[in-house]
């Protein structure tokens, strides 16, 4: 049980709790699972995200594998994505070459990255994708594959999904000024 209380750091024990005694962490962590699985993450980064935001102490990969039953991979995957975004920093802890983390305290990091690097791209894939569409259904016209009344309908489907994706592409400035 000793082991299980230590976390990367020498501290004894009794100077250390076990971040998910608490119900409240624990329920904590799981939300920022679920919100990161909402947005089309793993949910093992947002609960690598909750955990070391919760965490009072740098945690090594070896207590974020430990701590949220992660393999060893999926730990390192997140947390280099996390990096990635400024999420989470790594820090060094004097007297162990052993690498730790902790959570960039600032949500607002982690959205700006997160919006950099995952949504914008993604806005710019479906523009591409809507005009190859466009160009597909042309071509299946032509060359019967389509009956007109189907490339009606689907037209029609496609420029329904042309106005939201244009609605959403227009909120893309008001994101970026509030994420700043």
């Amino acid at each position: 049980m000793q082991n299980e209380l230590q976390l990367g750091d020498p501290a004894s024990p009794a100077e250390v709790i076990h971040p998910l005694a608490s119900e409240a962490r624990q329920e904590m962590i799981s939300g920022f699972g679920r919100l990161a699985q909402s947005l089309g993450l793993p949910r093992s980064m947002g609960q690598i995200y909750g955990l070391l935001y919760l965490s009072t102490k740098p945690l090594t990969l070896d207590d974020l594998v430990r701590l949220l039953s992660l393999s060893k991979g999926s730990a390192s995957t997140g947390t280099r994505q996390l990096s990635s975004w400024g999420a989470v920093k790594q820090v060094w802890v004097p007297g162990d070459r052993r690498l730790y983390f902790e959570a960039v305290r600032d949500l607002g990091d982690l959205l700006r990255g997160a919006y950099r690097d995952f949504v914008r791209p993604r806005f710019a894939a479906s523009e591409r994708r809507m005009r190859d569409i466009k160009i597909l259904m042309n071509k299946d016209l032509a060359e019967g594959r389509l009956t007109q009344e189907e490339y009606d309908f689907c037209n029609d489907r496609v420029g329904h999904l042309s106005v939201f994706q244009s609605k959403l592409a227009g909120l893309a400035p008001m994101a970026e000024s509030f994420l700043g």
